[in-house]
């Protein structure tokens, strides 16, 4: 799929350098956002809120603060 240059509004072929740097850049963000996530996921925090942290028998947890 073609880009489009805001400034001339012509298309950029996917070939060109910097759309693929661009790309690889985005993927890059994409892969460590989704690895992030899924971390926080596997620690119980599944929703945006405010935590606090509860060490329990060599145990690190989150609990919603209320």
């Amino acid at each position: 799929m073609d880009t489009f240059d805001t400034l001339f509004h012509e298309p950029i072929a996917d070939e060109d350098p910097s759309v693929a740097r661009a790309k690889a850049m985005f993927d890059r963000v994409l892969a460590s956002w989704a690895s992030d996530l899924l971390h926080l996921r596997r620690q119980g925090l599944t929703a945006p809120g405010w935590r606090v942290r509860v060490d329990q028998d060599d145990e690190a947890t989150w609990r919603r603060a209320a």
